[in-house]
């Protein structure tokens, strides 16, 4: 499989997985972070997450903002970005962690902060794992994985994104975790928020082995769904147990689809990791 996506034209219109607006996105673009709604932001790569949890819970063809809560379905993300987290926590049972060792070590706020290579949540707790693109950053990513198989339950799936060339046989590693501290093989790489994360590989095809070696039926998707705003990349969802089939798309509703909810999501994520943004346009809001 070839994944060359500079032939591809850009897409420069549909409708957002996640807060349903339709209408032209912002910067399209053939990279998972451009092709950003108009309403709510989500990128690319937020609404291929969205659309393929709908998939796994099957709840395709409807926006995000529109599925019908279910309190009874657990879901543990790292480092959850974009507009979909504030929409999730109204959905389901939703943790939505980050990284941060010092309060991991406390334990303190358990549900907010989490290492997954080395969970502090019990055997089989989760429906869904959701990892978007977080494990390239994981020191030792094949404990990770194992964590999240431990954690799932039976029949439950992570969702996983990461940088990934499928044209790539092996992995590149890019430091040396052998030991207790970091040894650089390649010049450091750095993604993240304000590029501060530091890349620990660049993942090639030998994911799907690393995956299935663990225990996972693994399902590599070439997802592009271009009436979405959804560009072409690699999604994977890996089971724990015998792969079920994922939902089938529901046809596209097309044109005319309700807006969402999108003014006071687009100030929350404004506030929570842009807030010195967000008070400027409450401030401009106030003086006009």
């Amino acid at each position: 499989m070839i994944h060359s996506y500079r032939d591809i034209a850009p897409v420069k219109a549909g409708r957002c997985t996640i807060c349903g607006h339709d209408g032209m996105f912002l910067n399209p673009d053939q990279t998972r972070e451009g092709t950003q709604c108009r309403n709510c932001g989500a990128s690319s790569r937020h609404r291929a997450v969205v659309y393929t949890l709908g998939m796994i819970l099957g709840r395709t063809g409807t926006p995000l903002f529109q599925w019908t809560p279910d309190r009874a379905v657990r879901i543990l993300e790292s480092s959850a970005r974009g507009p979909y987290p504030a929409m999730m926590k109204e959905l389901f049972e939703y943790y939505p962690t980050e990284y941060d060792e010092k309060k991991i070590a406390e334990g303190k706020h358990p549900t907010e902060y989490a290492d997954f290579q080395k969970l502090h949540f019990p055997d089989a707790h989760f429906d869904v794992v959701i990892a978007s693109d977080v494990f390239e950053h994981v020191r030792k990513d094949d404990l990770g994985y194992r964590e999240i198989l431990r954690a799932l339950k039976p029949g439950g799936s992570l969702l996983l994104t990461v940088p990934y060339d499928h044209d790539r046989p092996q992995t590149v590693r890019r430091v040396d975790t052998s030991g207790t501290a970091d040894v650089a093989i390649l010049e450091p790489e750095y993604h993240g928020g304000g590029g501060l994360t530091l890349a620990y590989r660049n993942y090639g095809r030998d994911l799907l082995d690393l995956l299935a070696g663990v225990g996972y039926s693994v399902c590599h998707l070439d997802l592009e769904v271009r009436q979405e705003g959804i560009t072409r990349q690699p999604v994977f969802v890996a089971t724990k147990g015998p792969a079920s089939g994922l939902a089938v798309r529901a046809q596209y509703p097309g044109p005319g689809a309700s807006l969402g909810p999108v003014l006071p999501l687009r100030l929350f994520t404004l506030l929570k990791y842009n807030w010195k943004t967000g008070l400027g346009l409450l401030k401009q809001a106030k003086k006009s």
